[in-house]
């Protein structure tokens, strides 16, 4: 094995960039264990994000008008794996370094 792959079900909740706390209790050591053996992995970080008041991602996101906009100038939300999402707009250079900087280690929860 090179390569552990994991889906969604990784995360809290099917909140991007978050660790499922009782699956994933300490995520940084495994990653560092998994490094230590030449082995990683890879999330999966789906370009949509659950709308969800209390998620930290998506409320930062809404607050600094990242998302795709509807018609009417509003958050456009659609439905996927975690349900109701909204979309990051990467046309926007802002949105790209702000998606870019979330794989770090102090800001993958």
């Amino acid at each position: 094995m090179d390569v552990l792959w994991l889906d969604i079900e990784h995360t809290d909740g099917k909140r991007y960039f978050t660790w499922d706390p009782t699956k994933f209790p300490r995520p940084r050591e495994l990653l560092e264990r998994l490094g230590a053996r030449k082995r990683r992995m890879v999330t999966i970080v789906d370009p949509h994000i659950k709308v969800d008041g209390g998620y930290r991602v998506h409320a930062e996101l809404r607050a600094r008008g990242l998302f795709v906009k509807n018609k009417d100038g509003h958050d456009y939300e659609g439905w996927c794996w975690p349900g109701s999402s909204s979309y990051p707009d990467f046309t926007n250079p802002e949105m790209r370094e702000w998606w870019a900087s979330m794989f770090a280690y102090d800001q993958y929860e």
